[in-house]
C-alpha cells in the first residue's frame, strides 16, 4: 500500500471511519481495487459496493430484456442543453443519452464510466484520468481523449456561460486540461482539491462529455452522446423518446430496455396520478408534499435514501436588517426544526444545523462537535433586543416548487412570536431564477432557494459561501451563487485547507472549525437535509435509487 492507502486502513481499523465512509474516500482518491480489497479484508469487510439498484435478478428473478420504460418528470425550466442546463427536467433528459467520466451510486461512491481509473499527483492539484477505449459516439465515430479535453475547455470558458462555472471557480481554469496521450487526460488545478472526481461526475451535471465539435443548442436534435439510449424525438412541452443504443460501450447486454420515454408535467399532482394509473413507470424525484398517496399504494415502491439536498433560507448580510448577525441568529432560533422535518417531509429528512457539511459526507461535524441549534423564542427575542430591535418587517421571496411554498408559510408562522413580521412573495420558478441582471434568487433581501444534492462538502460550499462566489451588483460574474452575499476570509481559508487535505482526521478538524464559523454567522438557515425519494411501479427493477437528481437507467428492466 502507498501512504494514503495505509492511512485509510488505519482509520477504518481504528473505527474512526465506517465501511461506507471508507468506500467513498477510497473511490474518490482513486485507490485501486486490489488495495481497497486488501484494506476491507484486513478490517473484516468485503469489497463489494451497492450500485443502488431497486431490485435486480437476485431478488426479482431473471432479468427480462426489452420493452419500454416511461419516466414522469417536471418540465425543463429552460432549453435542454448540457452546457447550460440547471434543473431536473433538462438534466434527466440529457443523462439518458450522454455519459460522464465518473458517476456516483446512491451511497455517493464514485463509479467509473468514460474514465476507467483516476489518481491525484503528489499533491491533489494534478489529477490524471485514464479514458475508456473502444467507445463510439452514437453516430458511429470513435470517442477520443480530444473530446474530453474539448468538453472541459468548453464548460470552463467564461464566454460560454456554462452553469458549471460555479463548481469550477477557483479550482479549474480554462485551458488547464491536457491531453497526455491517446488514453490519458491530466487536469492542472488552480489549488489542491482532494475531491476533484466529483466535479467531473454527474454531481457537476454540466460535465457531460460531448463531441469536440459540439455546437451549443443542438443536443435535442438527437443522436449526440455515448450513453445507453439514443434521443430520437423531443418536444419542450410533451417530452422525449429514446431507443436502445446498439453501440453502447457497456456491452451487448446493456441497456436491458429497448426504449425509454420521458413525459413532462407542470407539477407534482399529475405525475402522482400518472404513476398510480400506470401511464408512467417511474417518478424519479419525488417530493413528499403532494405525493403522500404513493406511500400506501400497493402497486408502487418508494425508495428513501439520505442525501445532501437542502434548502437555503438566505439573508442578505449586506442589507438591513440582516447586517447584524444577531438578527440572523434570532431567525435561526425561531424555527422548530423537528417540526419542519415532520410537517414538510413526514420525517423523511435529517436536521440541519446552519452549516453546509451534510451528515452524509464522511467526517462531517456531529451535534457534539457543533451543538445542534434548537427553537428558543426567548433567546430569539433577546438577540433582536441586542440588535436594537423589537420587531422586524421583511418580505420572503421564493419559488413555487416542491415543498418550498409550505416551508415559507412555516417560517412566517414560527418566526412571528419572536418579532418577525414576514410577507410572502412566492413566484413561478422561471421568474424566481430569471436571467441576466434580473435573478430574484440572488437579489432578494430574504429568500428560500432549492439546492440539489452535491457529492462533497466543497461542492456545496464553493459556489454558495466563499467570498469569490458573492454576486456582483449587475450579476455579471456567472456562477457566483452566494445568495446571502456573505464573505468570511477565515472561513474561506479553512474550507480551502479542508479541500486540499488528505489526512482524514485533519479534514475533520478543519470541517469542525469551518462549520462553527458558519453556524455562528448564519448567513443561511439550513434547517434540514432531505432524504431523497424515488417511486417506481412494482414491476420495475434494476433502476438505481439515487441520487434522485440523476438518472441511471442502464440496468432498468420490467417484469
Amino acid at each position: 500500500m502507498n501512504d494514503y492507502e495505509y492511512h485509510l486502513y488505519e482509520e477504518a481499523k481504528s473505527g474512526r471511519m465506517s465501511r461506507q465512509q471508507l468506500l467513498v474516500r477510497a473511490t474518490m482518491m482513486g485507490v485501486s481495487l486490489p488495495a481497497l480489497t486488501a484494506i476491507l479484508a484486513a478490517c473484516g469487510s468485503s469489497s463489494s459496493s451497492s450500485s443502488g439498484g431497486s431490485g435486480g435478478s437476485s431478488s426479482a428473478g431473471p432479468v427480462k430484456r426489452g420493452g419500454t420504460g416511461v419516466f414522469g418528470i417536471t418540465s425543463p425550466a429552460q432549453d435542454v442543453d448540457p452546457i447550460t442546463m440547471f434543473n431536473t427536467g433538462s438534466i434527466m433528459t440529457t443523462q439518458l443519452a450522454a455519459d460522464y467520466l465518473v458517476f456516483p451510486d446512491a451511497n455517493y461512491v464514485m463509479q467509473p464510466r468514460l474514465a476507467t481509473k483516476w489518481q491525484p499527483g503528489t499533491k491533489p492539484d494534478e489529477w490524471t484520468f485514464t479514458i475508456r477505449q473502444g467507445v463510439l459516439w452514437q453516430d458511429g465515430s470513435p470517442f477520443t481523449v480530444d473530446d474530453v479535453v474539448a468538453s472541459f475547455d468548453r464548460i470552463t470558458d467564461p464566454k460560454v456561460g456554462s452553469a458549471a462555472l460555479s463548481a469550477f471557480a477557483g479550482v479549474l481554469s480554462n485551458g488547464n486540461i491536457e491531453k497526455v496521450d491517446d488514453q490519458t487526460v491530466m487536469f492542472h488545478l488552480d489549488r489542491p482539491y482532494g475531491d476533484f472526481p466529483t466535479l467531473v461526475s454527474s454531481f457537476n451535471y454540466n460535465s457531460v462529455i460531448l463531441p469536440k465539435d459540439y455546437k451549443e443548442g443542438t443536443f435535442t436534435k438527437g443522436g449526440i452522446g455515448t450513453g445507453p439510449f439514443i434521443l430520437k424525438t423531443f418536444s419542450a412541452d410533451q417530452g422525449a423518446s429514446y431507443v436502445k443504443n446498439p453501440k453502447y460501450w457497456g456491452g451487448p447486454t446493456l441497456p436491458y430496455l429497448d426504449a425509454v420515454q420521458i413525459k413532462y408535467f407542470a407539477d407534482t399532482p399529475p405525475i402522482v396520478l400518472a404513476i398510480q394509473g400506470g401511464s408512467i413507470d417511474v417518478f424519479p424525484q419525488v417530493p413528499y408534499q403532494g405525493s403522500q398517496a404513493l406511500f400506501s399504494d400497493a402497486n408502487i415502491h418508494v425508495s428513501e435514501t439520505p442525501s445532501s439536498e437542502y434548502r437555503t433560507l438566505q439573508m442578505r448580510v449586506d442589507q438591513d436588517p440582516w447586517k447584524q448577525k444577531e438578527v440572523r441568529q434570532a431567525l435561526a432560533y425561531a424555527l422548530d426544526r423537528p417540526g419542519l422535518v415532520q410537517g414538510l417531509l413526514g420525517g423523511k429528512a435529517e436536521l440541519g444545523n446552519d452549516h453546509a457539511f451534510a451528515p452524509i459526507y464522511p467526517g462531517s461535524p456531529t451535534a457534539a462537535e457543533v451543538p445542534q441549534r434548537a427553537q428558543d423564542i426567548a433567546k430569539a427575542k433577546q438577540l433582536l433586543q441586542t440588535a436594537g430591535m423589537t420587531s422586524v418587517n421583511v418580505t420572503l421571496t421564493t419559488e413555487q416548487f416542491l415543498e418550498i411554498p409550505q416551508y415559507a408559510q412555516y417560517v412566517k408562522q414560527m418566526a412571528a412570536p419572536a418579532g418577525f413580521n414576514i410577507t410572502l412573495d412566492v413566484q413561478p420558478q422561471t421568474k424566481f431564477y430569471g436571467t441576466g441582471a434580473n435573478q430574484p434568487w440572488l437579489q432578494a433581501n430574504f429568500g428560500i432557494t432549492d439546492w440539489g444534492a452535491r457529492g462533497v462538502a466543497g461542492q456545496t460550499i464553493d459556489p454558495a459561501y466563499l467570498c469569490s462566489s458573492v454576486p456582483k451588483p449587475d450579476l455579471s460574474n456567472a456562477g457566483a451563487w452566494n445568495s446571502a452575499h456573505w464573505c468570511d476570509p477565515q472561513f474561506d481559508t479553512l474550507v480551502k485547507q479542508f479541500e486540499g487535505e488528505a489526512d482524514e482526521q485533519k479534514r475533520k478538524d478543519l470541517a469542525v472549525q469551518a462549520a462553527t464559523i458558519q453556524n455562528e454567522e448564519v448567513p443561511d438557515v439550513i434547517a434540514y437535509w432531505i432524504n431523497e425519494l424515488r417511486a417506481t411501479r412494482t414491476n420495475v427493477h434494476g433502476l438505481a435509487v439515487g441520487p434522485t437528481f440523476h438518472l441511471d437507467a442502464r440496468e432498468m428492466w420490467k417484469a
